[in-house]
């Protein structure tokens, strides 16, 4: 029973405290995605392990936070204010990732504060008045000037960070291709394909693909021509990305439809067959302007369904089979939807 009295007050001492602190939130344009004023406040006391902010009629101390897109970085800025509005301090948190990766270093930073504020900026002292002159000319005393407090550095966030409220990206393209190895000689194509990057895994591509018509004959008035339709999943994991530009590596699998259609023979047949092939590359990505990018890919592939194409009769010959390893190079413009 001795120790209550000590231990009420101060508990009591500890709820006093943690009412001292009143926040107000901004979000300025393009910073809307950023860290709302509740959820900021819940990770702040969270951290303290006990309630902290109030009312700014019963605060001593103003905390105002503004976030505000600049360019291609999010700015947090944290002034810290007395119940007057004299402001004592500010911190400034930046980043040119998604604005969520602020949401630590800023929940942080505001605990930080509540539990050590920056002192007071002494008033200025008011310089004396000038004596008056005397017969001698004797030079009169100058006000000395006041030391400035110096403004604090932003503390830079990478764009790495992790961001937990970031979404899902997708990104739409169109790419002009050459291939080797796959079908007769060397042949144009054309794909569509679309990339997804889920929040902290490995981005994804897939992709549709259709190459122009190519020609095996046997001899002068027939052969076959081929077609080759086929859809792609790959896993594209970075190797160096910045916000301009990108590098990475992939690596998947194609799927497909091989059609070969001979000419000039007795009997003119039409064959059908599944493609499927093994592939690694590299790819590199350009911003040009906006949410247009230009993006070049190389691509090594291994098909797995190797099928021989003969013609049939005394002069049989095989007319194609896949190349043991194949090559495609690609070039074309992405679009960010979001």
């Amino acid at each position: 029973y001795g120790l209550a009295p000590f231990v009420l007050p101060f508990h009591a001492m500890l709820a006093e405290a943690s009412l001292l602190v009143a926040l107000t939130v901004q979000h300025g344009r393009g910073a809307e995605a950023c860290l709302p004023q509740p959820k900021l406040q819940q990770n702040v006391e969270k951290r303290l392990r006990r309630r902290v902010f109030t009312e700014p009629t019963r605060a001593q101390l103003r905390f105002s936070v503004t976030y505000e897109a600049r360019g291609k970085e999010t700015q947090a800025r944290i002034d810290v204010s007395d119940a007057d509005g004299t402001l004592r301090g500010t911190r400034t948190l930046v980043t040119s990732g998604h604005c969520s990766s602020l949401d630590d270093s800023l929940a942080l930073s505001v605990a930080l504060l509540v539990d050590e504020p920056p002192e007071s900026e002494p008033a200025p002292e008011l310089a004396p008045d000038p004596a008056p002159a005397t017969s001698s000319g004797a030079p009169q005393p100058q006000p000395q000037p006041q030391p400035q407090r110096p403004t604090p550095r932003a503390i830079t966030i990478p764009a790495e960070v992790a961001a937990p409220r970031e979404p899902w990206h997708v990104a739409v393209g169109a790419s002009f291709q050459g291939a080797w190895g796959l079908v007769p000689g060397v042949v144009p194509g054309f794909s569509l394909y679309a990339r997804i990057l889920p929040r902290q895994v490995v981005p994804i591509m897939l992709s549709g693909e259709a190459f122009a018509r190519s020609t095996a004959e046997r001899d002068e008035g027939s052969g076959a021509r081929f077609r080759l339709l086929r859809v792609g999943l790959s896993l594209c994991p970075w190797l160096w990305r910045d916000p301009e530009r990108s590098v990475s590596w992939c690596f998947g699998q194609k799927i497909g439809w091989l059609r070969a259609d001979g000419f000039g023979f007795d009997h003119d047949l039409s064959e059908r067959r599944l493609n499927y092939a093994l592939e690694v590359g590299a790819e590199a990505r350009q911003r040009l302007f906006s949410i247009v990018s230009l993006r070049a890919a190389f691509a090594a592939e291994v098909p797995v369904l190797r099928d021989r194409f003969v013609s049939s009769g005394r002069n049989s010959a095989e007319l194609f089979r896949a190349s043991p390893v194949a090559f495609a190079a690609q070039i074309g413009l992405e679009a960010a939807l979001w």
